[in-house]
Formats: structure tokens, C-alpha cells, sequence
């Protein structure tokens, strides 16, 4: 089969792993941790590459979706793309998750707003313009806050899609009317499809992360905000 590149997305409960060529993903899997991902993930991974009858030597890239997500969450699988991208001397490529979630709907010629669950009743917002282009990356209005800061920042027509989309879908619609289209289906709904192109469009700009210093953009909005501040736009 050739070199192949890994995505690893354990952002929240809902995790996936996949192997890809030139960024087209060849096989993958996808479930929902009913115990945690520490447990789950590396059988999953293991399951895969065999069936694939790909060997580790053959990963000559890993793919990581970075956060925001549970703490315990992203930590197993951001720990797991590190210790794979230097046991193998092997570039690593963070993705933001909220781009993974956004991406399917750039381009559509109008703001997309991907949520994700951030506890209790916050949610993780990422903010794309109407102007944006596929594959083109967040371009930093990030933030985290309460359904009714999320209402109180749609000033016009937007989309609104994620992993949270359901659980703010009947607030948004019954304050903001035709306002706001919310894309509403069960979760999963990051595809390891989307981590794996966004991934290798970076790595082929030769775009890539330190496995030393990478660190996963947790679960805790003081620590998102600050990240989002610190990176460089795309």
C-alpha cells in the first residue's frame, strides 16, 4: 500500500482514526468512548493498521486534531500523535478541531459558526466568514460562552454546525427565526476525512508542529482564549 499518513481525533467523546494516502482516506473507524480513550484508542489504531495490513514503519506522517476538547480526551490521543511523529522521526500536523467541524461548510457564501460542547450549558465557538474558502484555516474569533452569547453575537445570516449544533439548534432558531440555519444529525460529526486533507494541505507547505512543544487546547476557556491569541494566522 505504500506510505500512508495517521489521523488521530479524540477531541471529545466522540473518536476516529484513520489511515490516508496523499491525504484521500483509504480506511478508517469511528465510535463513541463509552469507557475512556486511553482503553479504546490503541486497539482501535491496532485494528485498523491490521486490517489495512499497513505496519507502523509505513506512517510517514501523523495528523492530530488539537482541541478544543475534554481534557483526558485530547490529552490520550495529542500524546499518542507525539510519541508516534518522534519514535518515528515523522512530521506531526495539529488541527484546530473547530476547523475540522467548519470545513464541509466553507465556501457556501455565507458565516459558518462551528460549535462544540465546552460543559454544562458553554460551548467552544469557532467563526468563519462568508468569504472564507475550503481549506482555508480559522481566522482566530474564537471564543467560548453561553447559548445566550452565542445568540447575542449572530448580527446576520449564519450557519451554525458541530458536534453541539443539537443542543443549541431550538434556542437559536426560536430567538433568531430565519436568521440562522443550524445543519443538526447525530454525532459523530467530524469526519477523518476532512482532519486528513486539512492535515496534508499543511504538510505538503511544509506547515508542521514540534511533537516537543505541542500542547492540546483544552477544555477551559481562559487557556483556549490565550492559545488562539498566541497562534499565528493561516
Amino acid at each position: 500500500m505504500g506510505l500512508m499518513e495517521l489521523s488521530i481525533d479524540t477531541s471529545t467523546r466522540y473518536a476516529s482514526v484513520a489511515l490516508s494516502k496523499d491525504g484521500e482516506v483509504t480506511m478508517q473507524l469511528a465510535w463513541r468512548s463509552e469507557q475512556n480513550h486511553s482503553v479504546e484508542f490503541m486497539p482501535a489504531a491496532r485494528r485498523l493498521m491490521e486490517q489495512a495490513g499497513v505496519e507502523v514503519r509505513q506512517i510517514r506522517a501523523v495528523f492530530v486534531a488539537r482541541g478544543p476538547g475534554g481534557f483526558s480526551a485530547l490529552r490520550v490521543g495529542v500524546s499518542i500523535a507525539k510519541s508516534l511523529a518522534m519514535a518515528q522521526a515523522i512530521p506531526l500536523v495539529a488541527v484546530g478541531t473547530l476547523d475540522i467541524e467548519a470545513q464541509p461548510y466553507l465556501g457556501l457564501g455565507v458565516p459558518v459558526c462551528a460549535v462544540l460542547p465546552a460543559g454544562r450549558t458553554t460551548v467552544y465557538t469557532g467563526m468563519y466568514g462568508a468569504g472564507d474558502v475550503v481549506g482555508k484555516s480559522a481566522d482566530g474569533r474564537h471564543s467560548v460562552g453561553t447559548i445566550d452569547d452565542v445568540i447575542s453575537s449572530v448580527t446576520e445570516k449564519m450557519l451554525f454546525c458541530g458536534e453541539a449544533a443539537g443542543d443549541i439548534a431550538a434556542s437559536l432558531q426560536e430567538t433568531m427565526g430565519g436568521m440562522v440555519r443550524v445543519v443538526v444529525h447525530p454525532p459523530p460529526t467530524r469526519y477523518p476525512s476532512v482532519l486528513a486533507q486539512l492535515g496534508y494541505r499543511r504538510l505538503q507547505a511544509s506547515d508542521t508542529d514540534d511533537p516537543d512543544t505541542l500542547q492540546p487546547i483544552y477544555m477551559r476557556g481562559a487557556q483556549f482564549e490565550a492559545v488562539q491569541r498566541r497562534m499565528p494566522p493561516r
